[in-house]
């Protein structure tokens, strides 16, 4: 008798609404699709793809929807033919590092869905997960029965070594002797990211030598927009073309942050559009923004929102006349009670908001605020009033180069200043090792341990 070959790949379309912007995987070809039967993962038959990051075997049910007429063999294709599918998907992406996972990595068990069955098991074991080089390798599950495809996608995503910082297994103390009686936390270090030109996961890779835990505790994403919809008439949060890849994949990028125990937040940045945080009208349009916001932190999985009052050119949209400080409460309040449990942040400039400035609730930016950070150079204390432990003061642009750090850091340390935070560091200081080099003046003062870079580096959207 005749055996119907099945043949396993996967191809993408990007599933769109009028305010999503994240994609399944689903056929390419919808008139070409077996839209009645489907691959699941049975340990997580919910889940449209599979994510795997050990050695094991795995188990998929196949449902062709209907009997089939004859027994079907189900085998994987050529190993060209899968190259070809995942140029596809990179293409669709919109990127260049994804890989077919090597057959050295796994065995593909075959099966025979026997005549008049509708469903059978296939198993999948992945093997020598240890050896495989760090990187995020497809293997494409697509069926073809009588012409009519079934799709699934597996994901096999392998990180570089790390150890993982929690509220359990923080990062030491300060080594040396301050006078700091009120200093009960290790010193927090954060991260802009440029996105226009680099990647996000580089700063997951910086280290503490002996202790491989992560050095950068908080990494902030620079930038989303606040814009002007004219058309819909309000304020919208924008992300820009070089953002999308992070907005349609925040488990390549945002997942390995996360794991380490770092915090990520978003910055969110006027855009010449005449909205900014001091013209919100009233406290109900601040919270409808808010809860924009919220809608993205719950899909991208991050931890909170930074506060950057820049580039709004009020002067455009006289519809919004500017409400000044109230404005500033209103978004503040407004983000706090959508999200209590995410972070809020302040980078400390161009805003009017002092100690003394309080809401109509008597609260003051302290019980909103959670850590802030002051412009680059700038020795100070927090404009709004926060306490040094949750301020950093003399915040490093390393975009000039980064050879103030530890004349900057040692400040900080004597001053009893609890943060400390960089401006995209790059590429180039980055591959050259001159950034590891200045950073472990940093973390033997702060954690008394080098800084290293572990793994291999992941170049941007510019190619920098």
């Amino acid at each position: 008798m005749k055996n119907i070959i099945i043949i396993l790949g996967v191809v993408l379309i990007l599933i769109t609404s009028c305010t999503r912007q994240f994609e399944l995987p689903v056929p390419e070809n919808l008139n070409d699709v077996f839209t009645e039967g489907k691959i699941v993962n049975k340990q997580s038959p919910e889940k449209e793809v599979t994510n795997i990051n050990q050695n094991g075997i795995y188990v998929f049910s196949l449902d062709a929807g209907s009997e089939v007429p004859q027994d079907v063999t189900v085998e994987l294709p050529t190993e060209g033919v899968l190259s070809n599918l995942i140029s596809e998907y990179n293409s669709f992406k919109g990127v260049s590092d994804y890989y077919l996972l090597s057959s050295d990595y796994y065995t593909f068990y075959d099966t025979v869905l026997r005549k008049g069955s509708q469903i059978t098991d296939f198993r999948l074991e992945i093997k020598n997960f240890n050896t495989l080089p760090q990187g995020n390798y497809i293997l494409p599950l697509k069926i073809s029965i009588a012409g009519n495809n079934i799709m699934h996608l597996v994901l096999i995503r392998k990180d570089t070594e790390f150890v993982p910082i929690s509220i359990n297994n923080k990062k030491p103390m300060p080594p040396g002797t301050y006078a700091c009686n009120d200093r009960v936390e290790p010193m927090k270090l954060v991260a802009y990211v440029e996105t226009n030109d680099y990647d996000i996961r580089n700063m997951g890779q910086f280290v503490l030598k002996n202790s491989k835990k992560p050095v950068f505790d908080i990494v902030v994403l620079f930038a989303a927009n606040m814009n002007y919809d004219a058309k819909l008439g309000k304020r919208v949060l924008h992300f820009n073309d070089k953002l999308q890849a992070i907005i349609k994949d925040p488990e390549k990028y945002i997942k390995p942050l996360k794991d380490r125990g770092i915090m990520v937040i978003i910055d969110i940045l006027p855009n010449h559009h005449g909205v900014g945080y001091a013209n919100f009208q009233d406290y109900e349009e601040a919270l409808e923004f808010a809860k924009e916001c919220k809608w993205y932190t719950e899909k991208l999985g991050i931890d909170g929102w930074d506060i950057d009052e820049e580039y709004a050119d009020y002067n455009v949209l006289p519809s919004k006349p500017v409400k000044g400080i109230p404005s500033y409460f209103w978004f503040m309040k407004a983000m706090k009670e959508v999200m209590p449990d995410k972070l809020l942040t302040l980078y400390d400039y161009a805003h009017p908001i002092r100690a003394t400035s309080v809401d109509e609730n008597g609260k003051t930016a302290i019980d909103y605020i959670d850590y802030s950070w002051s412009d680059y150079r700038r020795n100070q204390t927090s404009y709004a009033g926060l306490p040094n432990t949750r301020y950093g003061k003399l915040s490093i642009e390393a975009n000039s180069g980064l050879s103030s750090a530890q004349t900057y850091s040692q400040r900080n340390l004597t001053d009893c200043f609890g943060l400390m935070m960089f401006f995209n560091i790059r590429g180039v200081d980055i591959r050259s090792g001159n950034a590891t080099t200045q950073l472990s003046k940093v973390t033997n003062l702060f954690y008394g341990e080098d800084c290293v870079f572990n793994g291999v580096y992941h170049f941007g959207p510019s190619g920098q």
